[in-house]
């Protein structure tokens, strides 16, 4: 392996004039302000936020405060009632307390504004001026842009049929059929939160448990229904058919034998947020907290719902305004059960709020018990576990609008069967009303364990089912039979300040465990009478040990004092294991994700104070395609190794001498589209099939448009088929098609695409297969080339998916030669260029620009080789870099709007130091 190398910057700029015009240029408005504005612009403000203000002169301002409300009081309050009266105090006290300054100002000077409690905020318009006012106030913490949601649809159309639905698959699966049967246990007395598209309330599923209903032909839709949105009119509605499916699923049954609900006694309330605003999601949240009439007046506690279904997520897995939500639940004794995403296969795709600790996320499985491909794994960044249970989520019937039933597919659809599972839970067990940490236990410890590795996890649970299937019956009876009390405490350091995040186990008769808020006070409401052993552990501190006593009725106090345990540096280098060696931007952090760093990109380097003695380090390359590994760092100065991951799909590698699995949302580096009809060969699934090939993840899918002639070919790169081990070619095919107006065939080229000739034609309809063709014929061939042919000339609904293309036998994931280039594109005022695109010109290799205007791509070959970047509102700009196989380049690009000509760049090749290496399991 060749050792680490680092290579200094390389500045593109556009020419013809670029930088006279660059240092000519106007400075954005904000830099022109007095040195103090301007650090705490820069300190509290988005960079894409201040771009845009620059640009347009003003832009809609989210303003977040320093601090947290105080919810102990929520905590220790008993009942689910009290703690909700509290909850909703202390959010509006620490609202009012916050954001006083900021309001007193923007009063006085008589601009609109629209103020949040449940989670802290300001919503504002306005320009540079206004921004100086609102970070120069010191409780303002940040600005940010208005961040956007999504709802998790479902993976494929719904399929409606007004004929009568039955029951379930989903609601047999769980078990929820023997826990009204065997236990008389429906959810009766449970009420069900939706945050969705809405509900058809008067659907013959879900009417009689809706809890406006009167019963008695009216109904009230006061504290009942929120119409965020304000599309509904006089009555709810549902702004799609998701809300009403997923409703369905928690709670549905007509009383004719259409058996779609989980908890069919359960009552439901909903709010119909479905926009892509955080402020329609952060009003619905708000609502369920303390319902309000149609008015958005008279908020009452009293009336929130028991648990919160929620079929929606965003991008990454971490959010600031709904981690604010999410903790006004948990303080007021609300159970959130999130969708975890319909991001699948690959894993670390589990979206937020799913992928917050403190919440239930569900992953799906379909009819057979294997994970749907299109669920979001885990882990998260910080290596926790995700999802933390899976259900039903393929296939799944439930009510849609116009009262009827039909089927969807998604982690949508699997949210709703947990949700459902909790009601029936709490009808059997009143005590785990108000008790996420006791819902938890019994939910995740009465799962059915599924055993699958492939994104990782511990002996008790995967990143792929999380801890198992769910099953309702075991759920609902987990809980043990006998006299109980509580237990209450608080941890502390020796000088006596409060731990949070301090983890206790209770181990007696029936284990408990809980969790230090940020006043180090934990709660265990169940516990067993009799002795319990204690143990107490928080990174960083050495475990305390103990036992506590519990009688019945009554609560029993331990506390514990923890020590700080030594601290060592450690460093280390983190590089490609797999042939290149390069250094690898990546993420560090200990197992449970108490410390985090980044490497730097160009050396691999990073350090980290961690307890003596040894810390588990889980690492996550930066660059897809690389595995998680974990290793223990129990020296000083480490170099960890990360190979690539099955799939080969690392940046650099390729499957030799050809292959693909068609996991991006175009063509693969080097594959081509010709199209000579009205829709070509297209890799992002735009009709939302799935994948229905034996492949997994993304395919190249051919389906001709409504009623219209399709003729494509998708053509390989060139390949030496001589170094094949075996002349073969093998792929994943789904060919739905009518002879002889459908056509699916393959050719081969042995002269680099000149001449073609016929390799395999589908002599009918190919479904679900995988397809073998011998090309011994072109065995010697060094110039060879693939061609996949589909021709089309009927009516609609006919397609060819193709995926997992291999050539040579056994696949073998290699090394191409090259390197990598990163690197930072502003404009000519210094400012990130989101979106810009930076192309390898040779190859076609590129990368995207973030927000930060970061971006990265691979570049074949050694030597000098041109990029452009090019950006359709900033401008263009190229660069001539030197190449040089398994090291990382940095090359920075300033856009403008001059002609793209070339820079030459000067670099200095030094070498990292070459510590031991970790193996790596």
């Amino acid at each position: 392996m060749s050792s680490p190398q680092r290579w200094r910057r390389v500045l593109a700029v556009p020419l013809v004039g670029a930088l006279a015009a660059t240092f000519a240029a106007a400075s954005p408005a904000w830099t022109q302000t007095d040195s103090g504005a301007t650090a705490l612009l820069e300190q509290k403000v988005e960079p894409d936020l201040l771009a845009q203000i620059d640009t347009e002169g003003e832009a809609e301002l989210w303003v977040r405060f320093h601090g947290e409300p105080d919810y102990s009081a929520a905590f220790s309050a008993e009942t689910k009632a009290a703690k909700g009266a509290a909850a909703v105090e202390a959010a509006q006290a620490f609202a009012e307390t916050s954001q006083a300054e900021l309001t007193a100002a923007l009063d006085e000077a008589g601009v609109e504004y629209e103020s949040f409690w449940a989670s802290s905020a300001i919503k504002v318009t306005g320009g540079l001026d206004l921004l100086e006012t609102i970070t120069a106030i010191d409780t303002v913490a940040a600005v940010a842009e208005a961040p956007e949601v999504d709802p998790v649809e479902p993976v494929a159309p719904a399929e409606s049929d007004a004929a009568t639905a039955s029951a379930a698959w989903g609601v047999a699966d769980v078990n929820a059929p023997a826990v009204w049967d065997q236990l008389g246990v429906t959810g009766e007395g449970v009420v069900v939160g939706s945050i969705d598209s809405g509900v058809q309330y008067d659907h013959p599923a879900l009417v009689e448990q809706y809890r406006g209903n009167n019963g008695d032909g009216t109904f009230t839709h006061d504290h009942n229904f929120y119409d965020v949105e304000g599309s509904c009119g006089a009555a709810p509605c549902d702004l799609s058919n998701h809300g009403t499916h997923t409703v369905g699923t928690m709670v549905g049954d007509d009383g004719a034998g259409n058996q779609i609900g989980v908890a069919p006694g359960a009552e439901w309330i909903a709010a119909n947020y479905y926009g892509s605003s955080m402020e329609s999601v952060l009003k619905a949240g708000q609502w369920m907290v303390a319902p309000t009439d149609s008015e958005g007046n008279d908020p009452d506690p009293s009336k929130a719902p028991d648990i919160i279904n929620n079929s929606w997520g965003r991008d990454g897995d971490d959010d600031p305004y709904y981690r604010d939500i999410v903790d006004l639940w948990h303080a007021a004794g609300i159970i959130p059960v999130f969708a975890a995403g319909n991001s699948g296969p690959a894993c670390s795709t589990a979206n937020a709020p799913g992928a917050y600790p403190n919440v239930i996320a569900v992953g799906a499985y379909d009819v057979s018990g294997a994970i749907a491909d299109f669920s979001s794994r885990g882990s998260t960044g910080d290596g926790r576990i995700k999802p933390d249970v899976s259900a039903p989520g393929s296939g799944i019937l439930s009510s849609v609008p116009g009262s009827t039933y039909g089927t969807q597919s998604g982690t949508s659809m699997a949210a709703p069967h947990v949700a459902g599972t909790i009601a029936l839970m709490m009808e059997a067990e009143p005590a785990l009303r108000g008790d996420y940490d006791l819902v938890y236990e019994m939910l995740t410890g009465s799962a059915r364990y599924t055993e699958d590795d492939q994104c990782g996890g511990t002996e008790d649970a995967n990143n792929v089912h999380g801890y198992g299937r769910i099953d309702a019956l075991a759920a609902a009876q987990a809980l043990p039979e006998g006299d109980h009390g509580s237990i209450t405490g608080t941890v502390t350091d020796p000088g006596g300040a409060p731990l949070a995040g301090a983890e206790l186990v209770f181990d007696g008769a029936f284990d408990r465990r809980a969790t230090t808020g940020a006043d180090g006070t934990y709660t265990v409401k169940f516990a067993l009478t009799g002795q319990h052993t204690v143990s107490v552990e928080k990174f960083g501190y050495a475990t305390a040990t103990g036992t506590v006593t519990v009688a019945a009725g009554q609560t029993a106090v331990h506390d514990a004092v923890l020590t700080p345990l030594p601290t060592t540096v450690v460093t280390g280098t983190v590089v490609d294991g797999s042939g290149h060696g390069w250094p690898l931007a990546a993420t560090v952090a200990s197992a449970g994700g108490e410390v985090a760093t980044t490497t730097d990109p160009l050396t691999g380097e990073f350090e980290l104070t961690l307890p003596t003695g040894g810390v588990e380090l889980v690492v996550e390359a930066e660059y897809g395609g690389y595995q998680t590994v974990r290793v223990e760092a129990d020296s000083a100065n480490l170099l960890i190794e990360v190979p690539v991951a099955s799939g080969c799909t690392a940046p650099g590698y390729a499957f030799d001498p050809l292959g693909t699995g068609f996991e991006s949302e175009t063509a693969p580096v080097g594959w081509t589209v010709v199209n000579r009809g009205p829709a070509p060969w297209t890799f992002d699934d735009p009709f939302d099939y799935g994948n229905l090939t034996p492949g997994s993840g993304g395919f190249a899918f051919a389906r001709p448009p409504g009623g219209g002639t399709m003729d494509t070919d998708l053509i390989s790169p060139v390949f030496d088929l001589s170094s094949a081990a075996v002349p073969v070619l093998s792929f994943a095919t789904d060919f739905n098609g009518v002879l002889p107006y459908s056509q699916a065939e393959v050719a081969i080229s042995v002269d680099g695409g000149q001449t073609w000739e016929t390799a395999w034609t589908a002599a009918g309809p190919v479904r679900e297969s995988t397809v073998t063709v011998d090309l011994s014929a072109w065995a010697s061939a060094q110039e060879a080339q693939l061609k996949f042919h589909y021709y089309h000339a009927y009516r609609s609904g006919y397609w060819w998916q193709v995926d997992d293309v291999l050539v040579g036998g056994p696949p073998e994931c290699v090394p191409v030669s090259g390197g990598l280039v990163r690197g930072t594109v502003t404009d000519a005022s210094g400012l990130p260029v989101a979106g810009a695109v930076v192309t390898h010109t040779a190859s076609g290799h590129y990368g995207i620009a973030d927000a930060d205007g970061r971006y990265w791509t691979f570049a074949p070959g050694s030597g000098p080789s041109q990029f452009a970047a090019v950006d359709a509102e900033s401008g263009s700009a190229t660069a001539q870099v030197d190449i040089v196989p398994d090291t990382v380049i940095e090359v920075d690009f300033v856009l403008g709007t001059a002609a793209p000509a070339s820079v030459a760049p000067t670099g200095r090749e030094t070498a990292a130091s070459k510590p031991e290496p970790v193996p790596v399991p």
